[in-house]
């Protein structure tokens, strides 16, 4: 009875908010998120130290599925139908821009997607690529929201967006490439042999994503204060459970820095670990930081 008790309670604290119409969608976003939280110690582990089985190959694709999943369910449980439409016109530039990239090599450069991916949608571009995009895309958006506040206006924004998720896609692509082997580039550069023009053309996407999101999403989304009951009998899972749902884009980024910094780090990638150390160095002072910085809702 007494965890029944808690249970409901955190349900409501997680209906609360009324900005939302559909608690389902709250709920459905937590589970993905806490689904992910639960296997991520064992995937990071088994990757760093290369001991993937055969049997477990899929977990990668499912794994950028449950995070999209996570971040579609958390748009329309926080903002409703405008959630709804900013994640559905994101989806389609990923995909779009996805599609265009991998039959012409414009703008990243030529690559192509291996079959360790699926499904692919017309059979070029997996479902789980083009849900991953969501997760960089809003978890970009929303750490350069928190890290700027109400400074730097929508152009600002969408800036700071652009650079984090080329930050992202820096400790992706050894993991992607080497060791998961995902996709292959045709074209060659400097940095573990990806194209230059790879990382402006993520910028570029980052930039219009964090734009759409930004104007169809209302004044101050991203950046909600979060409310958790204070009460010291409430459980630790009851008062940290609203900071986890109005920061989830945020949190599902950082984890997955920390699995490409382990991965990177691990298999002898030290650029691309470097780069997570630091921005999980930079976060963690912003977070810091944020904690002594009272309240915006520009």
């Amino acid at each position: 009875m007494q965890s029944e008790t808690k249970t409901n309670r955190s349900l409501r604290i997680v209906q609360s908010d009324p900005i939302s119409p559909s608690p389902l969608f709250r709920l459905l976003s937590l589970v993905c998120f806490f689904a992910y939280c639960a296997v991520f110690p064992g995937s990071t582990i088994t990757v760093a130290l290369d001991a993937v089985p055969s049997w477990g190959l899929w977990m990668g694709a499912a794994m950028l599925i449950v995070q999209g999943l996570a971040v579609i369910f958390w748009a329309l449980g926080m903002y409703g139908a405008r959630g709804g439409v900013a994640v559905t016109l994101a989806a389609v530039l990923a995909w779009s821009v996805e599609h265009i990239g991998e039959t012409t090599g414009w703008p990243f450069g030529r690559y192509q997607y291996t079959e360790m991916l699926q499904p692919q949608i017309l059979g070029i571009v997996p479902v789980p690529i083009t849900l991953a995009w969501l997760m960089a895309g809003f978890g970009s958006w929303q750490l350069a929201r928190l890290a700027l506040g109400a400074r730097g206006g929508r152009l600002g924004l969408a800036a700071l967006t652009g650079v984090l998720i080329v930050v992202l896609d820096l400790q992706i692509e050894t993991v992607a490439t080497f060791i998961n082997s995902y996709w292959t580039w045709i074209d060659t550069g400097p940095y573990y042999q990806v194209p230059p023009q790879n990382f402006v053309a993520w910028g570029g996407v980052g930039f219009l994503m964090a734009l759409i999101v930004t104007l169809l999403l209302p004044p101050g989304a991203g950046v909600e204060p979060v409310t958790a009951p204070s009460a010291s009998k409430l459980s630790l899972w009851v008062r940290v459970l609203p900071f986890v749902w109005h920061r989830l884009p945020a949190l599902l980024y950082i984890l997955s820095s920390i699995f490409f910094t382990a991965a990177n780090l691990a298999r002898g990638y030290p650029l691309a670990g470097l780069v997570g150390v630091v921005f999980l160095a930079v976060a963690v002072w912003i977070g810091a930081t944020l904690q002594r910085r009272p309240p915006t809702n520009g």
